[in-house]
């Protein structure tokens, strides 16, 4: 009885080695596509971008790297909750001694005085507001809506994105990458290198940054210099690095304030992904002022109220109104009016100086200073303002004395 109980056995190996085989024939179940790597490679980076967002959540980290003389780095780190269309994250610049002290003003912001912008500001942005807070501030502003409150200027919106919640990252282009090539990375995933338009490239940056990087083509039909890149795909089909070099954003045919860059690039990673979990996304924390009141062109300032110069808006005329018990960037001390046709800039300048002569307050002379209206606001108003007040705050940078 044992030998043909041996005999059934190896029949039966023998028929599910047959049925193994024929299963693995034409008619045989086949794997479920994979939602990026199965397209046609034109689609895959923008599926990837989807498929992202789709995860819920990513922590992230971008370097934007102005180099040539010297080196002016922003880290730019936070958190994306995608679902919620809500993030927050801390802009931190640094800047070595030797970079050219144009583009440091240009790069911080709109001069402001002796020096610049603040180099670290925080931010929590959602579908209706942006706080924002100067890292030498003790407070948020809160900016409800699409905020605009002078002419030609960029507003605060441009710390809001599209793709995702933060504003100025990578993932703004990802969208209108035209992919190249692929190559297989370790673990399953892909890197793709691409390249997207100039056009897309400058809507990174904001508005008063963008004057000093190379035109935008008039219409989207017409040419202009692609931007390569190169973007990083796991195997779960989610972005997890993406390159660029912008150095084709910097204008070689002018002498601007970024004469002396000789390269730019931005290098984006994403992490941790998933839904956020309670607290990942940092809310406000302490006391917070409503921009709408709050924030105002140092002109409209009365005399006696104290002010911060930094609102997070990149323009040198608009002030923060605080109180004065508490920390201040500066007092204003009067408010004189320029009667006349805007007179030019050396002349109102003069003018302005000889309005805010008289204005004391017991601070040192080299504390004092003034501003005057643009052009443009003279012509607004039918006249001009000269501004005069005082500096409080060690290293305060205060308003531009330059119209």
């Amino acid at each position: 009885m044992i030998r043909p109980l041996t005999l059934t056995a190896a029949a039966l190996a023998g028929a599910v080695l047959l049925l193994s085989a024929c299963d693995s024939g034409p008619g045989a179940a086949r794997p479920a596509p994979h939602p990026v790597f199965s397209e046609p490679l034109a689609r895959q980076v923008n599926l990837a971008l989807r498929h992202t967002q789709q995860a819920g959540g990513a922590g992230l980290r971008q370097t934007v790297t102005f180099s040539g003389k010297g080196r002016a780095v922003q880290t730019l780190t936070g958190r994306l909750d995608f679902a919620g269309s809500r993030g927050s994250a801390t802009s931190r610049w640094q800047l070595t001694p030797d970079f050219p002290r144009a583009a440091r003003e240009t790069i911080l912001g709109t001069p402001q005085g002796p020096g610049t912008g603040d180099a670290v500001g925080r931010y929590t942005v959602d579908t209706q507001t942006i706080h924002y807070r100067a890292g030498s501030a003790g407070y948020w502003l809160r900016y409800t809506g699409d905020i605009k409150p002078l002419w030609g200027i960029d507003s605060i919106s441009h710390l809001r994105g599209t793709e995702g919640a933060i504003g100025g990252t990578l993932l703004e282009v990802l969208s209108g990458v035209r992919p190249a090539a692929q190559r297989a990375l370790d673990g399953g995933g892909r890197s793709y290198r691409a390249d997207f338009p100039l056009t897309e490239a400058l809507e990174l940056f904001p508005y008063d940054l963008r004057g000093e990087f190379v035109p935008a083509p008039l219409y989207d039909h017409m040419p202009s210099a692609p931007v390569p890149l190169t973007v990083e795909v796991d195997r779960e089909g989610r972005i997890t690095r993406a390159r660029a070099d912008l150095t084709v954003l910097l204008d070689r045919k002018t002498e601007g304030a970024l004469a002396r860059v000789t390269a730019l690039h931005a290098d984006l990673v994403l992490d941790d992904f998933g839904a956020p979990e309670a607290g990942a996304i940092a809310l406000p924390d302490g006391r917070v002022l409503d921009a709408a009141s709050a924030v105002t062109p140092a002109s409209e300032a009365r005399a006696g109220e104290c002010m911060d110069f930094n609102t997070g808006m990149r323009y040198s005329r608009l002030v923060a109104r605080v109180p004065c018990a508490g920390p201040h960037d500066g007092k204003v001390l009067a408010q004189h009016p320029l009667t006349g046709a805007y007179p030019g800039t050396e002349d109102a300048r003069e003018r302005a100086g000889r309005a805010c002569a008289g204005a004391r307050d017991g601070s040192r002379p080299g504390d004092l200073w003034y501003t005057w209206s643009s052009r443009h606001d003279w012509a607004a108003r039918g006249e001009g303002r000269a501004t005069c007040y005082a500096v409080s705050r060690p290293g305060a940078t205060p308003p531009a004395r330059t119209a």
